[in-house]
């Protein structure tokens, strides 16, 4: 029995694997990948009436958030891919012949520095990712291609930086120097580089106080944090970057002619704690993009111009007599 059996059971096998390698697909034909490597290009000035303020490229421990989209079949783009560096020379992106791409990045010199973490290691605003794994983003040095994780709200001016005390602090227009550039419809061909124009979305304060000799000055600006002078330090602010706050709503921030509407008070503590508003948040102040906003404050004895000083009397009755005669 057993030598019978023992054939037919080779024979029943064999058909088996036979069917099961009729009923695997053949896989698909795969398209070449190009590896392309991206270059960056910055700009490099702030305008300030005729003097160029220089900016410094490729310091070290400057931080990029890169954001890949490829199109689809429907013309619209997907997220394809994203990557977080410390390192220009780690920015290489394998991409599929055949197919185009939009790349987006953005770029914070010196941001290793500046850029608070979160409890992961990773950096926060603006480097946060979105969707399934949502979070503080932490440096890749390789592109993670992906679906469902992004770099969230990366055209936005907010950001999250360390703070001076144990708390890091947010601001919608932070005191920080940030880069930013799009490159649409790239199609990869072999041995192709790719360079992405970055835009300095930026814009610098300088305040010039004159006769200052007492008190402080405080500048509150909306969405910065409040900037104090004072006597021993009268040129503390003085080029100080700001990141645009770029609201969803507005134009593309990287126009050479963008600028933002917004309200700033400036208000001259003195000696003996009276305050003299020289400039109100009632009168919105506009900002360009890459220049320098300069206010010159009087601080001496003579009232500022284009503000009114109110005196008032003490409010002390002074008794008058009359006697009234009978009639």
């Amino acid at each position: 029995m057993k030598h019978f059996h023992f054939p037919v059971f080779i024979l029943w096998l064999s058909a088996a694997l036979v069917s099961c390698r009729l009923d695997k697909p053949e896989p698909l034909p795969q398209e070449p990948t190009y590896s392309v490597r991206l270059n960056v290009d910055c700009e490099r000035t702030i305008q300030e009436a005729d003097e160029p303020l220089t900016m410094v490229k490729g310091a070290p421990y400057d931080l990029y958030a890169v954001q890949v989209y490829k199109k689809g079949v429907t013309g619209n783009y997907g997220k394809y891919a994203y990557g977080i560096f410390d390192n220009e020379n780690d920015m290489v992106l394998d991409l599929p012949a055949g197919s185009t791409y939009k790349i987006e990045m953005t770029m914070v010199p010196n941001g290793v520095s500046v850029i608070a973490k979160g409890e992961n290691g990773g950096y926060r605003e603006p480097f946060m990712t979105g969707g399934f794994d949502a979070g503080p983003g932490k440096v890749t040095r390789a592109f993670t291609q992906s679906f469902s994780s992004y770099i969230n709200k990366m055209n936005s001016g907010y950001a999250m930086l360390i703070g001076e005390g144990a708390e890091p602090a947010g601001y919608n227009r932070p005191p920080v120097s940030r880069f930013y550039g799009v490159v649409d419809n790239f199609t990869p061909t072999e041995n192709s580089s790719l360079t992405i124009a970055l835009k300095w979305v930026c814009f610098a304060l300088t305040i010039v106080p004159e006769e200052f000799t007492e008190g402080s000055i405080e500048i509150e600006m909306e969405g910065a944090p409040m900037l104090t002078l004072t006597p021993g330090n009268p040129g503390a602010i003085t080029k100080k970057i700001f990141t645009f706050a770029h609201s969803l709503s507005s134009e593309d921030w990287t126009d050479d002619n963008y600028s933002e509407t917004v309200p700033i008070s400036i208000t001259w503590v003195k000696g003996d704690g009276t305050k003299v508003v020289l400039r109100d948040r009632s009168n919105p102040t506009v900002i360009k993009r890459r220049y320098n906003k300069i206010f010159t404050l009087p601080c001496g004895d003579a009232a500022p111009k284009g503000n009114i000083t109110i005196t008032k009397e003490d409010e002390i009755l002074i008794d008058e007599v009359e006697t009234v005669a009978r009639p």
